[in-house]
């Protein structure tokens, strides 16, 4: 076990180095497309607060319409671009980036499928926490402590299983059930390396949280630096090449049945 944990160690290691190589390369693409997200986000926030009070609905709804098309194809092109470079193709067509309709539905529609699974984890986690009442356990403490911290970490584990549906979607306009069934095969063996990769991403972060609880502000600014100039930019490149190297080593079919990959 411990030499497994080491090789899962080094595995994932190797990958995330390899996407940090990537991103100094890249450095500006990736983070321009990156920046863009928060642009789109940020701002679309703002004209949501300054026009709800100055124009009707349907104008509201045209702008919604807008700006989670902008939002959501930019992930789109920055999950393309991650993936062409993490194949070492450094140039290709602008049209080459632009999702076709049919992958913009598939992925909306594959985020809807997550967000539905969640509430019906949520609701069986409810339902499993509910003799914790019977054992003198809060209502308040299962309802706001047990079952988040429940829901969350089955998410966590879903959300590792399916992350990379978008990455079939993209590069084969597959549709969003096929590439779910397809994520959850390729990451099946993988998900001790992948969970590691994670906590790599997540460790930045989760120091900047310690230095601003121990009130170190000097050392938390240093941290949130690092988690938004490195981290999330490297993010995409992480998931591109772990998704590259699996594709060459996966041997399954490509329609995959889902009940045979869960475990």
């Amino acid at each position: 076990m411990l030499d497994f944990l080491k090789e899962s160690t080094f595995r994932a290691n190797d990958v995330f180095f390899r996407a940090l190589n990537l991103l100094k390369k890249h450095y500006i693409s990736v983070a321009g497309l990156c920046f863009l997200l928060f642009v789109t986000n940020n701002l679309s926030t703002y004209l949501a607060l300054y026009l709800s009070e100055l124009t009707g609905s349907a104008v509201r709804f045209v702008l919604l319409l807008i700006f989670v098309t902008l939002f959501f194809g930019l992930q789109l092109v920055l999950i393309k671009r991650a993936i062409l470079l993490a194949n070492n193709v450094e140039k290709a067509p602008l049209m080459t980036y632009i999702p076709s309709t049919k992958q913009f539905v598939h992925f909306i529609l594959g985020l809807i499928s997550y967000s539905l699974i969640m509430g019906v984890v949520y609701i069986l986690c409810s339902i499993v926490c509910m003799p914790l009442i019977y054992m003198g356990v809060g209502l308040d403490t299962i309802t706001y402590e047990i079952n988040p911290l429940l829901t969350a970490l089955i998410m966590m584990f879903i959300l590792v299983r399916i992350s990379f549906f978008p990455f079939f979607i993209v590069e084969n306009s597959f549709s969003f059930v096929r590439s779910i069934k397809l994520s959850i095969a390729f990451t099946k063996g993988n998900t001790i390396n992948l969970l590691i990769l994670m906590a790599i991403l997540a460790s930045t972060y989760m120091g900047q949280l310690f230095f601003e609880y121990m009130e170190y502000s000097l050392l938390a600014k240093a941290m949130s630096a690092v988690n938004t100039f490195v981290i999330i930019p490297s993010v995409s490149l992480v998931l591109a090449v772990a998704y590259v190297g699996m594709i060459k080593e996966y041997k399954g079919s490509y329609d995959p049945e889902l009940l045979k990959n869960i475990l």
